[in-house]
C-alpha cells in the first residue's frame, strides 16, 4: 500500500490567542490538509494499480491483464499510459478536491479512456461525492432546503444551491422500499395527518403505519423499536396499507371510525383490534359539538367516558356494561351523534384487556404492558409536520419522496447506507498513524545575570 509522510510546519504567533481564536486556525489548517491528502491518495492509488498492471513507466515487462476493459474493443490486454487529465470534486465534505485522473490508450483500437472512474465509484461530470449528498439531504430532513443550504456554506464552507439538495433528495426517496415483513406478527399502529399539498384547501392526508418490533431501556428510560411498513401522500388508507395484506399482524392500533374499520375488518378478520384509548375519550368532543354541546358540556360526558377507559381496577366486563350504559345514556339525552360514535368504537375499546397476548414486560417489575394507544406513532407524526409545516405548499412526491426519505433515515440505517452507496466504516488497514508534533527551535532563552 502506498505511504506518505506529512510535514506540517506551523509559526506559533506572537501575541496570546484564546481557545476560540485557536480552533479557527486549526480547521483552516484542516481545511488545507484534507483536500492535499485526498489528492495524493487518489493519484497514488492509480499510480499503483497501473504500475500492478503495465510495469513501471519506461519499462518493457509483460502486460499483466486488466482489471478493466475497453470501452471501444473490450480488450483487457494492451493498454499503454497516456498521461492524465484535471478531475475536480468541487462539493465534498472536505471541500473542492482538484486530482488528476490517469488516461490510457488501447493498442488495438486507439481509444483513450480512464479506467479509475468506475474504480472510484464516479460517473462522468460528477462534482459531488455521495457521502456529501448523503449529509446534505440529512439535513435536509431535519429543516428546510434553504436553510440546509445556508447550514453546509457556513459550517462545511461548501457552496451548494438549494435546487441541488431537493434533487439529491428526491432521487433517493424514490428508490425507498418499506418492507412490510417486519409487520408480520407484531403489533402495527396506523395513523394519518394533514400536509399542504395539492389545490385544496386543507391539504391531503399523509398515511403512516408502524411496527413496534420491541421494547428496551436506554439511559434508564424504556424505548420502542419501531419500523415503518407502509406509507401513502393523497391516496385512501385501503391503497396505502394494501401491502399489509400479505402478513398478519399481532394486533392493530387505530383512532379512526369510518369507513377504515369496515376495511380493516375485511382485511384482518381475525386480527385483534384496538381503538387508542386516549383518542376515543378526546375525539368524543367533536360528536357532542355536532349534537349542539359546548365544551363545558361536552367535558361532562367525557369525563365519564375517562372513568370507563382509565379505571384501573375494574374488571373487563363490567367496563364494557358501563361503556353500553354510557351509549343508552346519551341516546336518551337525543345526543345521537355522541352515542353512534361510541357505539361504533365499542367492539375495540377494550381489547388490549381481551386480549393481553403480545404484550411488553417491563424488565424491572416484571409487569406485563399492553398497548393501548397510539403515541408511539403520533410522536413521528409530530416530526413530519415539524418538517412539512413550512408555509408553502408542497407538490404530492416533493413530501412523500422526503418523508419516506427521513423515516429510513431514523429507522432503517442500513437502507439509508445502501441508497448511497456508504461503506459501514473506513478500510482497516488505511493509514491513521500517528500524528507526532516535534518542537523544533524553541529554545529558552539563558538567564543574564546583570549588575
Amino acid at each position: 500500500m502506498p505511504e506518505a509522510e506529512i510535514h506540517l510546519k506551523v509559526s506559533l504567533p506572537s501575541d496570546n490567542l484564546d481557545v476560540n481564536q485557536i480552533v479557527i486556525l486549526v480547521q483552516e489548517a484542516v481545511e488545507q490538509i484534507g483536500p492535499l491528502l485526498m489528492n495524493w491518495y487518489l493519484e497514488a492509488s492509480q499510480d499503483r494499480v497501473l504500475d500492478d498492471v503495465l510495469g513501471g513507466k519506461w519499462g518493457h515487462a509483460n502486460q499483466a491483464e486488466a482489471r478493466w476493459a475497453c470501452p471501444e474493443c473490450h480488450s483487457q490486454k494492451g493498454f499503454k499510459r497516456r498521461g492524465s487529465r484535471s478531475r475536480v470534486l468541487r462539493k465534498s465534505s472536505l471541500g473542492r478536491v482538484s486530482f488528476k485522473l490517469r488516461q490510457v490508450t488501447c493498442s488495438h483500437c486507439g481509444k483513450t479512456f480512464s479506467p479509475f472512474l468506475s474504480w472510484f465509484g464516479m460517473r462522468r461530470y460528477q462534482v459531488s461525492t455521495t457521502e456529501f449528498q448523503a449529509k446534505a439531504v440529512r439535513v435536509a430532513c431535519q429543516t428546510s432546503y434553504a436553510r440546509c443550504a445556508s447550514h453546509l456554506s457556513e459550517l462545511a464552507h461548501v457552496q451548494v444551491s438549494a435546487t441541488a439538495v431537493h434533487a439529491w433528495a428526491q432521487a433517493k426517496g424514490e428508490q425507498v422500499v418499506l418492507d412490510v415483513e417486519q409487520a408480520d406478527g407484531q403489533p402495527v399502529l396506523l395513523d394519518s395527518t394533514k400536509v399542504r399539498a395539492t389545490d385544496k384547501k386543507t391539504g391531503c392526508s399523509l398515511n403512516l403505519g408502524l411496527s413496534v418490533r420491541g421494547r428496551c431501556w436506554r439511559n434508564g428510560r424504556p424505548q420502542l423499536k419501531v419500523y415503518p411498513v407502509c406509507f401513502g401522500v393523497n391516496e385512501p388508507w385501503a391503497e396505502t396499507a394494501r401491502p399489509l395484506a400479505r402478513v398478519k399482524p399481532a394486533r392493530i392500533l387505530f383512532d379512526r371510525h369510518d369507513a377504515f374499520v369496515d376495511w380493516l375488518n375485511d382485511t384482518f378478520p381475525d386480527v385483534p383490534k384496538q381503538r387508542c384509548r386516549w383518542h376515543l375519550v378526546t375525539q368524543l368532543y367533536r360528536a357532542l359539538w355536532r349534537d349542539g354541546l359546548r365544551k363545558a358540556q361536552a367535558d361532562v360526558w367525557m369525563g365519564k367516558l375517562g372513568k370507563i377507559m382509565y379505571h384501573p381496577d375494574c374488571p373487563v366486563q363490567h367496563s364494557r356494561r358501563d361503556l353500553r350504559a354510557l351509549i343508552a345514556a346519551l341516546c336518551q339525552q337525543n345526543l345521537t351523534h355522541g352515542a353512534y360514535y361510541l357505539a361504533a368504537a365499542e367492539p375495540y375499546a377494550f381489547t388490549y384487556r381481551e386480549h393481553p397476548d403480545g404484550m411488553f414486560f417491563d424488565e424491572r417489575t416484571a409487569e406485563p404492558h399492553a398497548i393501548s394507544s397510539t403515541s408511539p406513532i403520533e410522536r413521528q407524526i409530530r416530526e413530519i409536520n415539524r418538517r412539512t409545516d413550512i408555509g408553502a405548499r408542497w407538490s404530492v412526491p416533493g413530501v412523500r419522496n422526503l418523508v419516506r426519505l427521513d423515516l429510513t433515515r431514523r429507522f432503517d440505517p442500513g437502507q439509508w447506507n445502501t441508497l448511497w452507496g456508504l461503506p459501514q466504516k473506513a478500510p482497516s488497514d488505511f493509514v491513521t498513524g500517528k500524528l507526532m508534533i516535534m518542537r523544533v527551535g524553541m529554545q529558552p532563552t539563558a538567564n543574564v545575570k546583570t549588575t
